[in-house]
């Protein structure tokens, strides 16, 4: 079944123009093709972005004419590697915080077990910020309780290998289009009985880098989803037992 897997990278890109090159260089020394999503960068951004395009080979840049978000920049990615006619679809952060050498492992895991979700869970460096990690925490509580389960190490790693049969329809419904996206995503292919692998994944965050985590913003909006969630829960509370009750060992 293995042979069957074709896996592309996904790279959601805003403000990260210049440093993700880099992040393309090493996705295709690895030998795997790259869709690069320009989520409404600058005309000089865009410009970057398709030098990186023409420099390397097996790179296909998609543009979004304005900011629209990360979930809607995934969204945009994964349409495209569905069209292409990929199995799998690698998600990479286009900031280069997310240790590269950990792709060979996760693509040979993805081929072993093609119909779970490979996931990273982060693995910090000094360099973390503290509020980001305690915010992490945080999260991880509400979607235990979302899942009724404590399967999901970390629901905020954007460093994964998504099984496009099951989770292409989930992203075509998904309704957060911005930093709420990778939890609401992971809950919600947890309630479809998608299994889950984690792994994980060193984490360095750059003394210079650029976040686009908007600290009230985003809190805000990341608070709602998790109440959409726990609503969406309660829903499906009959199914989700049910789950738990005859869950295979």
């Amino acid at each position: 079944m293995s042979n069957a897997v074709k896996i592309c990278a996904i790279v959601p890109v805003y403000r990260h123009e210049n440093v993700s090159r880099n992040v393309v260089k090493s996705l295709v020394a690895l030998g795997v093709p790259v869709i690069l999503v320009d989520d409404g960068n600058t005309p000089e951004g865009h410009e970057i972005l398709e030098s990186v395009a023409d420099e390397f080979y097996d790179v296909e840049l998609v543009t979004h004419k304005c900011n629209l978000g990360k979930g809607a920049a995934m969204r945009s990615g994964m349409e495209a590697a569905v069209s292409a006619g990929f199995t799998h679809a690698l998600q990479v952060d286009a900031d280069g915080q997310h240790d590269m050498e950990s792709i060979p492992f996760f693509i040979k895991d993805a081929k072993e077990h093609p119909e779970d979700l490979i996931c990273g869970y982060p693995k910090y460096d000094e360099s973390v910020p503290k509020a980001r990690e305690q915010g992490r925490k945080i999260t991880s509580f509400w979607v235990a309780i979302e899942t009724l389960s404590f399967e999901i190490p970390d629901a905020m790693c954007g460093f994964r290998v998504y099984p496009l049969a099951t989770s292409w329809p989930i992203m075509k419904r998904l309704r957060n289009k911005r930093m709420g996206f990778d939890i609401e995503m992971i809950v919600r292919l947890s309630w479809a009985g998608v299994k889950m692998r984690f792994f994980p994944v060193k984490v360095h965050y750059p003394k210079d880098g650029v976040s686009n985590f908007r600290m009230f913003h985003d809190n805000v909006v990341i608070s709602m989803t998790h109440t959409m969630l726990c609503i969406g829960m309660v829903f499906r509370l009959p199914l989700i037992l049910c789950r738990r009750l005859f869950k295979k060992k």
